[in-house]
């Protein structure tokens, strides 16, 4: 009895299989005309975003996914929209509640309740001169489920159905975009550059990089690392820092943010070859800077009779430098995963941590040339602010 019963236990989990394999590979058929969405059922879905949408949490004071269980009575919304993935479609819209429209933070306008608003991508991208947007709907909204934002296209009259089978429907990998490959590329090369400098010149490394060091003022100091400042060692640190600038440069002005209108100077392209190029010629000019720092320092330093504190001067903005800047570069290559918003807004972020570091590497100065000299504080003065204050000036100026 109990043989009979396992003999046809096993039949039936067979039988289970063979019409499970056989329902699989059948044909499977989306009628693209019962499919439409928007006015009048007129567009082709491209994508929902339902499940994109973001609220702020004042927890951690960034963007988080929206979950309904956390985040209820909520009142705006937001999500993140790249023109890039998008163009010659339009934005759907619709809500039976009043809400607003604001783009990147601006407000824009009240939505009607109850009707679909169609906006177009493309003229997105003239007005705003961005390929990356950050879209807020802010009302009387509770929840994401009484908003619909899709991206549709519209359905043109002699199209036909759209029939796919199932080898149609094979999940091909998401190609990533050819600065994604520059800042995997980029990331790899600095980290190999950070990683032969500490063992090439582990002392070296050592003083460039400790905070105490830094803030340490020595009367007196014969290390090559001071005194030597184009001895090869101390050019390869000079390079690594020029490299690192040029970085974090190539991450901010992707977003469109123009810093000393670079734009006008690199060659445009977005393939690996052209990014690639375009960081080589930012690190030039970042490194020839630097060594034009040290000539202006000698020169200043010789009329105002400071010659014994020129290379410690120089070394102090080295290092202060390479400090600061690895840590923004960590900063912005985290944001850049997690919280993509600060890298989108960068120049609203990093004007105020950047222009206190510069305030601090001049007091740094100041109380370390203060040390090794007895020159008066007013020519100390007049010293630092023409060869620290006033490029610094000129150079935020020209930044934005």
């Amino acid at each position: 009895m109990d043989k009979n019963i396992s003999h046809q236990s096993s039949i039936l989990r067979f039988a289970t299989l063979l019409l499970f394999t056989v329902y699989s590979l059948l044909p499977i058929e989306i009628n693209a005309k019962g499919g439409g969405i928007g006015p009048d059922n007129g567009f082709f879905l491209v994508h929902d975003y339902q499940d994109d949408w973001q609220v702020f949490d004042d927890r951690y004071k960034a963007y988080v996914p929206y979950v309904r269980e956390q985040h209820k009575d909520y009142n705006s919304f937001s999500l993140f929209f790249d023109i890039e993935n998008y163009k010659g479609y339009k934005i759907l819209y619709r809500s039976e509640k009043e809400n607003y429209l604001f783009i990147d933070a601006s407000l824009q306008k009240k939505m009607p309740v109850g009707t679909w608003v169609v906006m177009d991508i493309d003229s997105l991208q003239e007005v705003f001169g961005k390929t990356k947007l950050f879209l807020t709907v802010y009302g009387t909204n509770s929840s994401v489920e009484d908003l619909t934002i899709q991206i549709g296209n519209k359905i043109s009259k002699a199209q036909k159905a759209i029939e796919m089978t199932q080898s149609l429907l094979t999940i091909l990998p998401r190609e990533m975009s050819p600065f994604q490959n520059f800042f995997v590329v980029g990331l790899i090369f600095l980290a190999c550059a950070y990683a032969f400098l500490y063992n090439y010149q582990p002392k070296s490394f050592e003083r460039f990089f400790s905070p105490r060091d830094l803030l340490t003022i020595s009367t007196r100091d014969d290390s090559f690392v001071v005194n030597k400042p184009f001895d090869l060692g101390n050019i390869l640190f000079v390079v690594n820092l020029s490299f690192t600038l040029a970085f974090i440069f190539m991450m901010i002005t992707h977003e469109k943010t123009d810093l000393f209108s670079a734009s006008d100077i690199l060659p445009e392209g977005e393939t690996l070859g052209a990014l690639l190029i375009n960081f080589l010629e930012v690190s030039v000019i970042v490194f020839v800077s630097l060594i034009f720092k040290y000539v202006a320092l000698r020169v200043l330093s010789n009329l105002y009779r400071l010659d014994n504190i020129t290379n410690v001067h120089y070394f102090k903005i080295i290092q202060a430098s390479s400090l600061f800047f690895l840590i923004i570069l960590i900063v912005l290559t985290f944001s850049t995963v997690s919280v993509p918003e600060i890298v989108k807004n960068a120049e609203k972020y990093l004007f105020f941590p950047i222009s206190l570091f510069f305030v601090a590497r001049l007091a740094l100065l100041y109380f370390t040339i203060n040390k090794m000299t007895t020159l008066k504080n007013l020519y100390l003065f007049s010293y630092l602010c023409i060869i620290e204050l006033i490029p610094l000036i000129i150079g935020i100026r020209f930044a934005l």
